[in-house]
C-alpha cells in the first residue's frame, strides 16, 4: 500500500456504493471491538448466522432510513488504485445530518423524544427487557441527553465517521473531514457531535471544541459478567460533546455558546 494512497471523497450512490460502504461501516465497528458498538448492534463480532442476519438487517434498515430522509447526507472515501487489484475502491465514509431547525422542537411543547430516538436508531435488535436491551437503553438516553439544551437551531450533526483499520492514519479520516466542514462552512452552519476517545483529537484539529465528557451511571442488581465488562468498557472510553462554531474559528473567552448566550468561563 502507498504512504500516501489518492484519496477521493464524493457523495455516496445508494444504488451503486451501499453494499461496498456499509461492509467498511461494519469492519470498523469490529475494530477495535467495544462496548458500545456491541449494545449497537446485536450479534456484531460473534460470528457465524447471527452476525451474519444483524448485518444483512442492518444494513437493509440504514439504508431504508438514507433513502428515507434528504437532510441525512453519506460520504465515501476511496483509494482509487484498489481498483486494479479488483477491491473496492471504498476504504471508508461519513454521515452527517443537515437539522434545519430545532429538532428537539416538540420536548418543548411536552412530548417526550427519549423512546421516540430510542425507536429509530436502526439494528437496535435486542429481547426486549433483556440486559443488553436495557442497558443500550440506558447508555443512549444518556449520551444524547445533551442534544435538546444545545440544539437549538439550525445545524450540522455528524453521525458517523469511519475508515477500515489498514487505512488509519493514511488520511483518510482528515480527507473526509476536509470535505465534510467545507459543506459546512458553504452552508453557513454551527456543528455538533460525539466524539469517540478514538476520534477526539481529529475533530480537534477541524475547529470543534469539546463541551463536556458526560459521566454515564449504570445501575442493575445482580448484574451479569457480560453486564459488567460492557459498563466498564463503556466507563473507560469516554464520550466527548463536541461543537464546532460557524467557520471553524473558535476563541477561548471569546467566542459565544450559542445555548448560553455568553463565553465559556472557568472556574479554578
Amino acid at each position: 500500500m502507498a504512504l500516501t494512497p489518492n484519496l477521493v471523497v464524493s457523495d455516496v450512490n445508494f444504488d451503486t456504493d451501499w453494499d461496498d460502504l456499509f461492509f467498511t461501516y461494519w469492519a470498523s465497528w469490529k475494530t477495535p471491538l467495544q462496548a458500545v458498538g456491541q449494545l449497537t448492534f446485536p450479534g456484531i463480532g460473534k460470528g457465524g448466522h447471527e452476525e451474519a442476519t444483524s448485518f444483512a438487517t442492518t444494513k437493509q434498515e440504514y439504508l431504508a432510513a438514507a433513502r428515507a430522509n434528504p437532510d441525512q447526507h453519506w460520504l465515501k472515501v476511496e483509494d482509487l488504485s484498489r481498483k486494479s487489484q479488483g477491491l473496492s475502491c471504498i476504504v471508508g465514509g461519513a454521515v452527517w445530518m443537515h437539522h434545519r431547525d430545532n429538532p428537539f422542537r416538540s420536548c418543548s411543547q411536552g412530548h417526550s423524544t427519549d423512546e421516540e430516538w430510542l425507536r429509530r436508531l436502526p439494528g437496535n435488535g435486542f429481547e426486549p427487557g433483556s440486559e443488553r436491551d436495557g442497558l443500550a437503553r440506558e447508555f443512549y438516553s444518556q449520551m444524547w441527553s445533551w442534544r435538546p439544551r444545545l440544539m437549538r437551531s439550525a445545524h450540522a450533526y455528524g453521525q458517523g465517521l469511519w475508515v477500515i483499520p489498514e487505512y488509519r492514519h493514511l488520511g483518510a479520516a482528515a480527507a473526509i473531514m476536509d470535505s465534510w466542514t467545507a459543506s459546512v462552512d458553504a452552508l453557513g452552519l454551527e456543528s455538533y457531535l460525539e466524539g469517540s476517545f478514538m476520534s477526539t483529537p481529529l475533530y480537534l484539529k477541524y475547529g470543534f471544541i469539546v463541551i463536556a465528557h458526560p459521566t454515564m451511571v449504570f445501575r442493575r442488581k445482580n448484574p451479569s459478567p457480560d453486564w459488567v465488562s460492557l459498563v466498564r468498557d463503556m466507563q473507560a472510553h469516554p464520550i466527548s460533546i463536541m461543537w464546532r462554531p460557524k467557520g471553524g474559528v473558535y476563541v477561548e473567552g471569546e467566542t459565544v455558546l450559542p445555548w448560553q448566550g455568553k463565553p465559556r468561563e472557568f472556574k479554578l
